[in-house]
């Protein structure tokens, strides 16, 4: 099974990479900058051939771009790294809990067209970007068991949230 994974390089697209050996990983730091759209079309053209495309790599609104664009060439599954943030969108004044929303709403229109296409959306993940975050945490590792388990089944998957377990022991 041939495998492409943007953001391979921490989190969640190191723990997704580091399963399968074998894959291609796009990253700002191997050339490949999501944000650009000439680097879109690249990444999407190279991965053309592949079986499953992880769409990993978060920058604003072109993780959705990078969606659509792979839907023009692309035949086989795509795997979106979204993010439940995006259910607390009305607590925060922040761009990326929208933007994940917009991945959901983007993720599910293309679903019904006929692409086979799995959101994921994990609670908080042990990664780099929420070092400072003292709540229950997943692995890295995790998200890549539940990415693996996508791959393997025989039916498409439209979505599937995953969050840590909660310490009740704090109270609610």
């Amino acid at each position: 099974m041939k495998i492409a994974i943007t953001g391979h390089t921490t989190g969640i697209g190191k723990a997704i990479f580091d399963r399968y050996p074998d894959a291609i990983g796009f990253s700002r730091a191997t050339g490949y900058d999501i944000d650009l759209y000439g680097h879109r079309v690249r990444i999407a053209r190279e991965s053309k051939d592949c079986d499953v495309f992880i769409n990993n790599a978060y920058y604003d609104n072109a993780q959705i771009e990078l969606l659509y664009e792979l839907t023009k060439e692309f035949k086989g599954h795509i795997i979106n790294i979204s993010s439940n943030s995006a259910d607390g969108i009305k607590k925060d004044k922040r761009r990326y809990p929208v933007y994940k929303a917009a991945l959901d709403k983007a993720s599910e229109q293309l679903f019904y067209k006929g692409f086979n296409v799995t959101n994921v959306r994990p609670g908080y993940v042990d990664t780099p970007r929420i070092k400072d975050v003292t709540e229950t945490k997943m692995s890295p590792e995790y998200i890549a068991d539940i990415v693996d388990w996508i791959i393997k089944q025989p039916h498409r998957v439209k979505d599937i949230t995953v969050c840590p377990t909660i310490n009740t022991t704090k109270g609610l």
